[in-house]
């Protein structure tokens, strides 16, 4: 898409939009899980609560792909502005629901917004800059996720407790009206140009893919929890992921637009991106979910003191992501910050496996930094890499699938960490118990094992309870410290598991061509959908 017919204010006007619409879609993920304890309390269903938040993932990595194909085709703005209302009506609804299964079914509408508004707000800004000044701009997205990470949690708790659940939802609303005025107003590009030939949307690749997508999120959602891993529900599951993938594979062969454009993984430089994006997604999901839970579960902090276990973390983010934005627009050169941070990232994870009961908030806090230091130019350069390598007219196919993969990191990550930490409950805390604990009724042995133990004041209230009633108020103390201790080492697991899993990113983008960014916007190509990306 040309954008000289836009001034340099009007882009910057059409960037805040895209910023709002970045931060609209981030806050949601994080804001809401403030909410969700008291929403069970209302609506009940505690068995579905899971569901709140796979349904929205489910449908977010469904839209991804098939919205930056369509947007290649048709352009971003009306996709923004789509995305914007759908996502704006979901939240709506959400704040009237009456029951869990209106709520579940909701937030699966929304989750197409949000997936809408996560692939086009990052390819809008291939859109409206150039190669060299995309470094600088998707360093500012970084930055908006890590604020909305760290106000997320604040913002929901407060409304929570002052204006009710429903409230968390109706905020979305103020935002959603000032995007689409920012987009509506200022994001006036031209659609991409037609090559005369009628390419109907590919609606079978677009059922196997989201069939392929909902088995296996299935699968690793019920998996270890609702049904046992070798159970026939879950290997069914796993059989219909294979069988539903392998025929997206085969029918896209034949495709020249198909949803997720595998043929672009010929490019050394998109399929290492993708692959380190895939990978590091599961470091960064393993200190959203486990770092919160370390501070109020291990080391005994307040629901509002754990909340703000992700502000380090984000302030380390946040600064990298912005000034390594900066170093690309200057130098043109993204690999040398990819690798560092990966590398850091790297080192940083590992050493959180050191946390315990005894560890130093000091220390705890430093190593919350020095990972973020190391996600942010990791998180926003990866997806430079893409851009720069993909072909101008599958610029939003490409982004797409990048956030794709990193989408099914991500849930891969949240199925392997919550099993890795159950497994290591259910083995290693009989053993730490007193002797007479383990005596205890089942219904008993049951409420010692679960973690909301250690970040519940009523489960931990009930427990204190059951125990006096039965003579044996004196072992609360030591159950809640064994408990405590195992979930540490749980944790600690967890890190390393993930400082693996970057340090495979790392690895990879060693090996990711780098390539000159363009000064200027570079005339659209006719290189082949099929064939290798040209550079830019």
């Amino acid at each position: 898409m040309n954008t000289a017919s836009l001034s340099q204010r009007d882009k910057i006007l059409a960037f805040a939009g895209v910023l709002t619409v970045l931060f609209l879609s981030s806050l949601n993920l994080t804001v809401v899980g403030s909410a969700m304890p008291r929403v069970i309390a209302d609506l009940g269903g505690f068995h579905l609560y899971a569901w709140a938040f796979t349904a929205y993932s489910l449908t977010t990595t469904i839209t991804i792909p098939i919205v930056g194909t369509v947007s290649d085709r048709y352009g971003r703005r009306p996709l923004l502005l789509a995305g914007i209302v759908v996502f704006a009506l979901g939240s709506v609804l959400l704040g009237l629901a009456q029951s869990m299964g209106q709520l579940i079914a909701l937030r699966a509408l929304q989750g197409i917004g949000g997936g809408t508004l996560m692939a086009m707000s990052f390819t809008a800004i291939a859109d409206l800059f150039t190669p060299i000044e995309r470094g600088r701009y998707q360093g500012y997205t970084g930055a908006v996720w890590g604020v909305s990470s760290v106000v997320g949690p604040l913002v929901g708790g407060f409304l929570t407790d002052h204006l009710g659940w429903r409230s968390v939802f109706f905020v979305n609303v103020p935002f959603a009206l000032l995007a689409i005025y920012f987009i509506g107003r200022f994001f006036r590009l031209p659609a991409p140009p037609r090559d005369g030939t009628h390419q109907p949307f590919d609606t079978l690749g677009a059922a196997l893919l989201a069939g392929a997508v909902t088995t296996l999120t299935l699968a690793l959602s019920w998996g270890g929890g609702t049904y046992a891993w070798d159970s026939a529900c879950i290997l069914g599951l796993l059989a219909g992921t294979v069988m539903l993938g392998g025929g997206y594979v085969l029918h896209s062969r034949g495709q020249e637009r198909p949803i997720l454009n595998l043929r672009l993984l010929r490019d050394p430089a998109i399929s290492l991106a993708s692959l380190a994006g895939f990978l590091t997604s599961a470091g960064m999901y393993a200190a959203i979910l486990y770092l919160p839970l370390y501070m109020q579960g291990v080391r005994g902090s307040t629901a509002s003191g754990s909340g703000m276990a992700l502000a380090p973390l984000m302030l380390g983010m946040i600064t990298t992501s912005t000034l390594s934005g900066q170093w690309v627009s200057r130098t043109g050169r993204y690999k040398g910050l990819i690798i560092a941070g990966g590398f850091v990232a790297t080192v940083a994870l590992l050493l959180c496996t050191g946390l315990g009961t005894a560890t130093s908030l000091a220390l705890a806090v430093g190593l919350m930094v020095l990972l973020g230091i190391g996600l942010g130019p990791v998180n926003s350069q990866l997806t430079l890499a893409v851009q720069n390598a993909a072909p101008r007219q599958l610029l939003g196919s490409a982004t797409g699938g990048n956030q794709f993969f990193r989408q099914i990191g991500g849930t891969l990550a949240v199925s392997l960490f919550g099993a890795l930490v159950n497994a290591r409950l259910s083995h290693d805390l009989g053993a730490q118990l007193p002797a007479v604990a383990r005596t205890l009724p089942a219904p008993m042995q049951e409420a010692i094992a679960n973690p909301n133990l250690l970040s519940s004041p009523e489960a931990s209230s009930q427990l204190q309870a059951a125990l006096g009633k039965l003579g044996h108020a004196e072992l609360f103390t030591p159950i809640v410290a064994a408990l405590r201790g195992v979930m540490a080492g749980a944790i600690d697991h967890v890190f390393l598991i993930a400082g693996l899993l970057v340090g495979g990113a790392f690895l990879v983008t060693v090996f990711l061509p780098e390539r000159p960014l363009a000064g200027r916007q570079a005339a659209p190509r006719t290189a082949k959908a099929e064939g290798p990306a040209a550079t830019d």
